[in-house]
């Protein structure tokens, strides 16, 4: 980050360390430096929420690198965090409930994920007019909802997805959404219905020799004892 002058100096460069160790894929000492600077709150250091803040989810993101889902939840829902969330960036705000959703989604608490998603989308589209962080909310709650099984509710937000790329005239998202909806179908049963939704998707992809597509157009309409 950069220095911020009013944070203490040598907790700024404790910061840049921990976070440089992330960057090199040394999450154990990473990880390890961020509990040692979130450890040394004397009362005689200067810090900012948002310093504060920002460190826990850091070592957040570190337990999300080491796979160690659940401590990371607890980081994130943690109230000392909560609290600082108001002095975020809209960009860090963003960031927090994107990173949130995911963990969510990976401890399969879908209702949970679906309302992290939400403030993230939310953030993204109000606070920050940014159609790419959208794309990535969309993309990564269809990943967690085929994970789970959650065919109904990957139905409903892959509809509304379809809604949202047109809007946007965004045609890959527009697909990728159709083919999540198919997949949900067929998962359920509804194999014609899923099938109309495929077939000229298919066809097109054959057309502009479209492997990419092709492989979801299979995985959309694989049967799940394969």
């Amino acid at each position: 980050m950069s220095t911020d002058t009013l944070i203490s100096p040598h907790l700024v460069q404790q910061f840049n360390q921990a976070a440089a160790l992330a960057r090199e894929s040394r999450f154990e000492q990473s990880l390890a430096a961020w509990e040692v600077l979130l450890g040394r709150q004397d009362g005689k250091s200067v810090i900012t929420g948002d310093f504060l803040g920002q460190c826990m989810m850091r070592k957040a993101w570190v337990l999300m690198d080491l796979e160690r889902w659940q401590q990371a939840r607890e980081v994130l829902e943690d109230k000392v965090l909560e609290a600082c969330l108001g002095q975020f960036s809209t960009a860090n705000l963003y960031e927090y409930f994107f990173s949130y959703a995911n963990v969510l989604g990976n401890l399969r608490d879908i209702s949970g994920m679906d309302r992290a998603f939400s403030f993230a989308m939310r953030t993204a589209a109000e606070g920050l007019a940014d159609h790419r962080r959208m794309r990535h909310c969309w993309n990564n709650l269809f990943f967690w909802a085929e994970k789970a099984g959650a065919w109904k509710y990957l139905q409903t937000e892959a509809a509304y997805c379809v809604t949202y790329a047109r809007n946007q005239g965004d045609q890959q998202l527009e697909t990728i959404a159709k083919l999540n909806r198919a997949m949900a179908l067929h998962r359920q049963g509804r194999m014609q219905k899923a099938a109309r939704i495929v077939e000229p998707i298919r066809r097109r992809a054959l057309r502009d020799a479209d492997a990419d597509v092709l492989r979801r157009c299979e995985e959309a309409m694989k049967d799940e004892t394969q």
